[in-house]
């Protein structure tokens, strides 16, 4: 990991790493779709612990795959969700118990790290573990050299 990177990562840990994994990753899902349908949640939760099963590169456990730099947009410091979730981290239980929208994305984490809900099929059998919004094609290119999987509301989906 570079020096940016890095600071990047620790920078993360400092503001999110007291966060337990469901809550973690309720709150990523959150920041990344909570304007999404139940679908689109739960895909972006499978490509979650899909990347802590199977790449390891960025992560083996729920917290480092959500806090690794450059993974997730919603925890760049210039992505505006950064400061929502920050706000929501120092204050989980009261904004969990307020907002419905985090409430739903943290009941789809837990749901889908104990197996009650089942996670994406075409993700998981595809191994699935990059996604992009269509708008954001224009800034990146590495899905240019992946598979398609499919699209889910906002989100493209690729191998």
């Amino acid at each position: 990991m570079n020096d940016k990177a890095k600071a990047l990562y620790d920078l993360n840990i400092d503001d999110f790493g007291d966060i337990e994994a469901g809550n973690l990753m309720g709150l990523t899902i959150y920041g990344e779709a909570r304007g999404e349908s139940r679908a689109g949640r739960i895909a972006v939760g499978t490509v979650i612990l899909e990347r802590a099963e199977h790449r390891g590169w960025d992560g083996k456990t729920i917290e480092e795959v959500c806090l690794w730099p450059y993974q997730f947009s919603c925890y760049l410091p210039s992505d505006p969700n950064r400061a929502t979730l920050k706000r929501i981290a120092d204050d989980w239980q009261y904004h969990v118990a307020m907002d419905r929208e985090l409430f739903t994305c943290a009941a789809l984490a837990r749901g889908l790290m104990n197996h009650l809900i089942p996670p994406d099929p075409d993700i998981v059998a595809a191994h699935c573990c990059q996604y992009l919004t269509p708008a954001a094609k224009n800034a990146v290119d590495w899905w240019k050299s992946m598979k398609f999987v499919k699209r889910v509301g906002g989100h493209e989906f690729y191998a």
